[in-house]
């Protein structure tokens, strides 16, 4: 018994050592390989990137070959002309090619924005879209047009009041952010058909999303209570330290 205790005493200390080093690596790899990637979203979206990688540890990841699950977030990003938007974004399959150079390819990604009622005004107060609405409903909108999000709307209000009222829905259509114009309102009453008619017919409510970060594509657009929720997803893509 009395032998034991000094063999047991070294068992001990080298699984305390060999754990601090399992622990180091494991920090040390999350810094470089989180870096890494932040650096790479964020010169792709003009943004600063928060990136996590959940519970299973990193190292392990690395010896695999490729992490399973990269989650990305940033507050104020720009995408395909838009922003500032609030994203959320799944990075799947990541393959590190170069773990010297930080270099690596993405399987899969997903990403989902916020746009905020300013950005849609943005989108919205053009010259083909609210500046080409019939006279009578441009008056009632004034030269300073408000936005509000419903659920499932868009509406193009004035600055106070309801003078006039846009209901607009979004969608994707390819790589196009489009409003289709539902129903226009005058003084709180439907506007007569005709004048809807020409509401549609006289106005372009549309962006088209170029150079949009790591290959993406626009999936999906849809109001939510007060934002425009924007769905984004791509394949084989690459990145790197130097972006």
């Amino acid at each position: 018994m009395f032998l034991l205790t000094p063999i047991l005493r070294r068992l001990l200390y080298l699984a305390i050592f060999v754990g601090l080093l399992a622990v180091g690596a494991e920090l040390v790899a999350r810094k470089l390989v989180g870096d890494a990637v932040s650096h790479a979203v964020a010169s792709r979206i003009g943004a600063s990137a928060k990136v996590s990688f959940g519970s299973t540890p990193l190292v392990e990841q690395i010896v695999r070959g490729s992490l399973s699950d990269v989650s990305v977030h940033a507050d104020d990003a720009r995408i395909g002309g838009l922003g500032p938007l609030r994203i959320e974004g799944t990075l799947r399959d990541v393959h590190l090619r170069s773990l010297t150079g930080l270099q690596g390819a993405i399987g899969s990604l997903d990403v989902h924005a916020g746009a905020s009622p300013a950005v849609v005004l943005g989108m919205l107060a053009t010259r083909a879209c609210a500046q080409s609405l019939p006279a009578d409903v441009r008056a009632g909108l004034t030269a300073a047009p408000r936005v509000a999000i419903f659920p499932g709307r868009v509406d193009l209000l004035p600055p106070s009041g309801r003078a006039a009222e846009v209901q607009l829905r979004p969608y994707a259509s390819g790589s196009d952010l489009r409003f289709e114009i539902s129903a226009v309102e005058l003084g709180g009453a439907p506007a007569p058909a005709a004048a809807l008619l020409a509401a549609r017919t006289g106005s372009r409510c549309e962006r088209t999303l170029s150079d949009l970060p790591f290959g993406v594509s626009l999936v999906s657009a849809r109001a939510v209570d007060g934002s425009l929720a924007l769905s984004f997803a791509g394949r084989d893509a690459s990145f790197s330290a130097i972006g």
